[in-house]
Formats: C-alpha cells, structure tokens, sequence
C-alpha cells in the first residue's frame, strides 16, 4: 500500500516500545559506540531540563516499520530503539554488573556507570520524560517494498548510504520467500565483512570492469550505479534475453553439482561460471552467494597475480593477505595504485572468463600492458587509466578484447611498454618490464 496519513503519527517512547516491536533477521547487529549511546542520554538529559521551562516535546527522530500481520518489524531506528530500552531499564531497575565484551555489553556497562551517579527520585524522573515527553515519528506501513523505499530516501537525506548497503536492502527485498533462517544467515555473513572490503571489491574491481568491458569511463561507483548489479528477478523476467540469463543462473549450480565435490580447482570453476562478471545475474540470495565467492577470489588473484617480482611494484602487501584473508594496503607503494588496481582488475576479469588456461602468458601480458603507464608517464592518475582500460582507436582495451574473445588469446596482441619517461625513471619497473618481453 502507499502511505496514508494516518500511517505517519508522533509516538511517545513509552507507547512505541509497549508495541509488538521485532528486529528482523536483515538487519544489522548492534554497533552503537558507547560514546554515542552517552551522548543520546546525555541530549535527552539536556532537553528534560529544557522542558522544565517550556511545555514540549522533545523529538527523537524517525523509524519506519513494516507491519507483517503478526508484529511490527524494525526497517530504520532500531539502534536508537535498543539503546532507549537499555536507559529505561537501567533507570528502572539501577546498575547492573558483569556486562559482556561486545557492542551492546560495552554500551550497557557505559549506561550503567552514567545513571548509577543518579539519585532514585532523578532516575524515576528521566525514565518518566523518556516515556512520556519524549516523541518518535513513526512511519508504518503493511508494504516491505514501500517501508525500504522510505528508508533509502530517508537516508539520502541524512548520511547517504553507500551503494552497496542500498544493494544489500535491495537483494534482501528480493528474498521475500526465503526462510527468516536463511535471511538471518546471509546477513551474518555479509556483516562479517568490512566496509572498506564490500567498497573496494564493487567501487575498485566489479563495476569498473562492468564499465570498462563495454569501452565505458568508469568514474567513481555511487548509488546512481546500482542498477548494474541489481540482477534479473524471476518475477519480473520477460523478455527473451532476461528469462535466459534467468534459467542459466538457475541450472548452472545444479550442473556444478555433477562436477568433482571438494576439488579446489573444480569448485573455483564452478564460482567463475556461476558468477560472470559481464552477465547479469539472478536478484536474491544469488547476489549475497556471488559477494561471498568474489571476496575470496579477488584476493587469491592478487596473490597469484604479484608474485615473484611482481610484489616489488604491487599497492597490496599479498602476504600478509595470505594470512588475514583480506587485501592489506602499502602506503609505501602509492604511486603503483592505479596501475595495481588496472592489472589485478584486468586479471580478476580474464580468469573469471578463461579460467586458468593460458595464464602465465597472460599475466606477462596483462601486467606489462598496465604498468606501462608508469613506465610512461611521470605521473598516473586515475584519467590515465580510465583512458587506457576503456581505449581508443590507437590504444585497445584488453577488457573489450576479452568480452569479445572466447579463448583470451587477444590479450597476446596488448601493446607493451613505450619509452621510459626518462633515463632514470622506474629503472626496476622496466627491466622487469623489459623481462617479460623477452
């Protein structure tokens, strides 16, 4: 349904948190900093002694809820919500001990030692403005797909959200038939990610080569670029084209099922070709299955791609990758940055099409077509590479080659390094260059 009016209403605290409230399994875990939990007391501390002189209502902001028939799902608000239930236990009962060492433990024992300085007659006070005076605006409606679209755009005004968390939203939203165990699964798992990994595998890798592959500039990932990754919907396909790619991203986990179990290689394989990168694939739990696969894969790339000689000129220290399982960043190697993220992008592209076949030659080839900007040029920025991996009529694109190539043998036709910039520049750069020519 769209919203109604009466839908939209200012709720007390005390009345809101009386409700039949549930925190569905696609949310996010607790994270609220203590410093933050303090500071909402601390506001709401502020505004009770402002009350005193001015009869109003103090405003803590919005929530959107989704009503399921049976209770009242939490869409946006719930770390504000959990955090008022732990004041007004505390308030309620007084300090409490033994808190655990997590978020909602740390915020708990932070609460606990702020209100334990308060006298009986002060805690029953504030946790009487806090139900009472104290007001959400609560956004509520029976529609899942209106409850997200309210919170994307409530987002956009406050904090933007990142575009992958909008994708998460939107895939999540595309597993209405899942099980709750199953939502509550993929999100564990998905938060068991950092930020900074989920930005980089689609800002740095999968959407430039989704751009770069079509001979398209690839200018920073935002949320106007989601629709690349979006998927087909099995409800929605129509058209020839969508309800193929919609019955091939179907049958091919059960083909893959036929295949050698447990096999390391084989099951790599079977990621590649369940997860093209230049093909669309199915909305829903396929998307959260291909993140889990990519993460993995773009650092096994990396590692395989910077050996050896390689490493000296990589931004990522492979190494230690191997033992955390994430790409860790070298300050020291800045100025390889972009062409690092071209040839790995590059790799990450040609194995996930060809496999393994031909892959020394391609990597020689790959790596020397990348780092012969810097090589090149005194300086590369990211235009210098945008430039090169899209081409030109003088220049090819080893990603269209390869979109276009069904073995990877065109990348054997990528032009190597030109003329140094100078005499003096990159000297080990181009005698590794000079190399792999040979």
């Amino acid at each position: 349904m769209t919203i109604f009016q009466s839908s939209v209403e200012a709720v007390t605290v005390g009345d809101l948190l009386a409700r039949n409230l549930r925190i569905p399994p696609y949310q996010r875990p607790y994270s609220w900093e203590a410093a933050t939990a303090l500071q909402l007391l601390d506001d709401i501390r502020d505004a009770m002694t402002d009350h005193e002189r001015r009869d109003v209502s103090y405003v803590l902001g919005a929530v959107i809820l989704h009503d399921t028939g049976s209770g009242l799902d939490v869409v946006d608000g719930q770390q504000r919500l959990l955090t008022l239930h732990m004041i007004l236990q505390f308030l309620d009962t007084g300090p409490h001990h033994h808190h655990a060492d997590n978020p909602v433990g740390r915020v708990r024992g932070a609460i606990g030692r702020h209100t334990g300085t308060l006298q009986p007659e002060q805690r029953d006070a504030l946790a009487r403005f806090i139900r009472n005076r104290c007001e959400l605006v609560s956004v509520t409606t029976d529609d899942i797909d209106e409850a997200f679209r309210v919170f994307d755009s409530q987002n956009y005004r406050g904090k933007p959200l990142a575009p992958h968390d909008l994708l998460k939203a939107h895939h999540l939203r595309e597993m209405r038939d899942e099980s709750p165990a199953m939502k509550a699964a993929v999100v564990e798992t998905w938060e068991s990610v950092g930020d900074e990994e989920l930005d980089r595998l689609f800002s740095t890798y999968l959407y430039r080569i989704a751009r770069w592959s079509r001979g398209e500039s690839a200018p920073n990932f935002s949320i106007h670029d989601i629709g690349l990754f979006k998927g087909i919907s099995p409800r929605t396909a129509k058209s020839p084209s969508a309800r193929y790619h919609s019955a091939a991203q179907v049958a091919l986990p059960i083909l893959n099922a036929w295949g050698v179990p447990g096999s390391g290689a084989d099951d790599r394989n079977a990621g590649r070709s369940r997860f093209q990168l230049d093909v669309p694939l199915l909305a829903g739990r396929a998307f959260f299955d291909m993140v889990a696969f990519m993460l993995p894969e773009l650092e096994r790339v990396a590692r395989e791609g910077f050996c050896g000689e390689r490493a000296e000129f990589a931004l990522y220290d492979v190494d230690a990758g191997e033992v955390s399982g994430v790409l860790a960043e070298r300050p020291s190697r800045g100025r390889y940055r972009f062409v690092s993220e071209l040839y790995l992008a590059a790799l990450l592209y040609y194995t996930n099409r060809f496999g393994d076949e031909d892959l020394a030659v391609a990597r020689n080839r790959l790596f020397a077509w990348a780092y012969a900007l810097r090589v090149e040029l005194l300086r590369v920025q990211f235009r210098s590479v945008d430039n090169r991996a899209r081409g030109n009529r003088t220049d090819a694109s080893a990603f269209v080659l390869m979109r276009e190539d069904d073995t990877g043998r065109a990348v054997r036709a990528l032009a190597g390094p030109g003329k140094p910039y100078g005499d003096a520049h990159e000297k080990k750069l181009v005698k590794l260059l000079n190399g792999l020519e040979a």
